[in-house]
Parts: C-alpha cells; sequence; structure tokens
C-alpha cells in the first residue's frame, strides 16, 4: 500500500511539473515516465471479461487493448462480415506512449478505486484497466459506468496508437477442448481425421496441447465468427468446444514449448 502511494504522489508531482512547464512556454516534460521496455511486459491493458461464460469463450476472448513494453499494441474489431479481427501494430515513438499514459492518468485513474458491489444485470461484465509504472501494476476494476466514460475514451485512444495495423492470424497455440451436446441448428465445422490428435483425447486429458500450421489458423478464426456457437464435430458425430491460446495475444497464455517451429505466428 506503501508503495502505490508513494508512486502516486510522483505521478501527481511528475503532473503539477508538466503543468508549470506549459505555462511557462517549455513543453511538456514527461522524462519521467518509466516504463519496462520488455516485449512481454503489460504497460496498459483494457479489458472486459463476462462473469459467466463457457471455459472456452473465455480462453479464446482477447482484452479489447493492450500495449505492451516494446511499443506493440493490440487491439479488437469487428469485420466487413461482423467477425471480430485481431489487429496489432508498433509505436516507435516513446512521445506518444508518454502521452497516452499522460492522458490515462489525467483522467484520475491513480483516484479510481474498485467497484466492489456487483452489477444486478443478467450477465455481468467486469471492465478493467491496467497501468504499469516505476515497476508498480495498478488494475481498476468496474461493473458499471466509468467517470466520463473514461474506459471507452481510453480504449478509443488506445485502438488509434497506430495508424499501421496488421490483421493478426496466428499458426500456433495451446488448445483445448470441451464436449458439449450436438445441436443441430448450431454452425458447426468437422475436425479432420489426419489432426495430430482427437478432440476426444484433448477434451478427456482436460489439457492443453501445442498445434501447430493451418489448423491452428482455423481455430483462431473459428473463436472469432460472431454467431458465438460454433461447434467443432468429430467423426462419430460428437461435438465440442475448442479454444486456442496463444502467446502475446491471449491472457496469461503459456510460453511456447522449447520444440515449437512456430512460436506464435
Amino acid at each position: 500500500m506503501r508503495r502505490g502511494w508513494l508512486l502516486l504522489a510522483l505521478v501527481v508531482l511528475l503532473l503539477a511539473a508538466c503543468g508549470d512547464d506549459d505555462k511557462d512556454g517549455g513543453g511538456s516534460q514527461l522524462g519521467l515516465f518509466d516504463w519496462s521496455r520488455a516485449p512481454d511486459a503489460i504497460v496498459v491493458r483494457l479489458d472486459n471479461r463476462p462473469l459467466e461464460d463457457s471455459p472456452a469463450s473465455l480462453l479464446n476472448s482477447i482484452p479489447p487493448c493492450t500495449l505492451w513494453g516494446d511499443g506493440r499494441v493490440v487491439w479488437t474489431t469487428v469485420g466487413e462480415y461482423g467477425a471480430e479481427d485481431i489487429l496489432e501494430a508498433r509505436v516507435t515513438d516513446d512521445a506518444v506512449i508518454r502521452a497516452f499514459l499522460e492522458d490515462i492518468i489525467g483522467r484520475g485513474f491513480y483516484e479510481w478505486e474498485d467497484e466492489l458491489i456487483l452489477s444486478s444485470e443478467v450477465s455481468p461484465v467486469i471492465e478493467s484497466i491496467t497501468v504499469s509504472l516505476y515497476n508498480e501494476t495498478r488494475t481498476v476494476r468496474r461493473y458499471s459506468s466509468w467517470p466520463q466514460n473514461s474506459y471507452n475514451h481510453i480504449l478509443e485512444r488506445c485502438e488509434r496508437l497506430s495508424s499501421t495495423p496488421v490483421r493478426v492470424l496466428p499458426a500456433a497455440g495451446w488448445v483445448s477442448a470441451y464436449e458439449i451436446p450436438r445441436d443441430s441448428a448450431a454452425p458447426s465445422w468437422l475436425w479432420p481425421p489426419d489432426a495430430p490428435f482427437t478432440l476426444r483425447e484433448l477434451a478427456a486429458s482436460q489439457e492443453e496441447r501445442w498445434l501447430e500450421h493451418q489448423l491452428a489458423t482455423d481455430i483462431w478464426l473459428s473463436a472469432r465468427e460472431r454467431q458465438g456457437n460454433m461447434q467443432v464435430v468429430e467423426r462419430g458425430g460428437a461435438a465440442y468446444q475448442v479454444a486456442i491460446v496463444v502467446p502475446g495475444y491471449s491472457r496469461d497464455a503459456a510460453a511456447a514449448p522449447a520444440e515449437a517451429t512456430n512460436p506464435s505466428s
């Protein structure tokens, strides 16, 4: 707790100094802002997660926007035909990242507190904002509105940090399967018989398996379909929900195995 107060005090002093500099016409001095430049370090993450959902859906979902220490930004959007797309880009100008962080802080991030009262909605969703500065990580979680609609404003700015995004199409990831009752009215696709493992054995093991090449990409794209109830059918008629977790994109994804030939893309 003491470290958190020290961090808040440092941020307040920094913003006060920036304000004084602006009055003097000297511009904003952001040099005190310090974040990890490690590729696997999360600098800012905006997330939303339903409190109740299937294991596969939770694993397949990607946080709305994440800024990593090396300037890589990953965010979600909706494509032309309603399916979800994942985009990524690289922010090469530290001043752009500093301005983004300053905006978050200036909105009152270090004064916000978690919302502890559960929403009365049927399927409540918890939104969160995480910021890591000065080796200190702080997350604020809320079920309802944010002050001055700040979550949406910060998300929009995060999505515009770079104007040169590319579509994410991973060719490898950790795959898991969950057997479900087959629904003849739901969209489905067939699990290839020459796959390196069956969904039956994968579901029975209750573990993830590393999968590479086109089949991994197919699972990724299937998880992004707008229907949301996609089922994968195996020979014999059993149906499954299949999830893929990709390092560098998914939440809490384990690193690729040492023998992987295609770590994530």
